[in-house]
């Protein structure tokens, strides 16, 4: 796993890590490129080098490591950050719905999207898993763990 790192911190109990994923990687070539070249026909200006260096290190760099995400068999787990950290847990009983939104652009060049978890509590979304590859698919794996969830706290 490539955050166990973070999920060790947190799991409890007889829990486990299920699924982990973190931004689509077709996402970050995707946007490298596009805001590279931005930045490169900036870069006739002062201000094109900075943002070509800012662009490579967060498309190439920080966006893998500030956005880990996780399926368990109880909850979801997000994390987000680098030097300061925010991680946000979410068990599968408070789930009140899910649904995915893929933009236009994303869609057809990325195949990416993101996956909104609603909760209890709220008329508002509470979690976006954004720029995630195959949104439909994570979202069947989480109706999986969910379903699987709710049968064994049945039992």
């Amino acid at each position: 796993m490539q955050y166990e790192h973070i999920w060790k911190k947190v799991l409890a109990d007889h829990e486990e890590v299920v699924y982990e994923f973190s931004v689509s990687q077709n996402y970050i070539i995707f946007c490298t490129i596009i805001y590279s070249l931005f930045s490169l026909v900036l870069s006739i200006f002062i201000i094109g080098i900075p943002l070509l260096l800012y662009v490579l290190f967060y498309y190439l760099f920080y966006i893998k490591v500030a956005n880990a995400y996780a399926f368990t068999n109880k909850r979801i787990l997000i994390h987000k950050g680098w030097l300061t950290t925010v991680l946000t847990s979410v068990d599968f009983n408070k789930i009140t719905d899910t649904y995915v939104v893929e933009p236009f652009l994303q869609r057809v060049f990325t195949k990416s999207g993101n996956l909104v978890v609603n909760t209890a509590g709220t008329d508002l979304y509470e979690i976006i898993l954004r720029d995630v590859d195959s949104p439909y698919e994570v979202k069947k794996k989480l109706d999986e763990l969910i379903d699987k969830s709710e049968q064994e706290s049945e039992t």
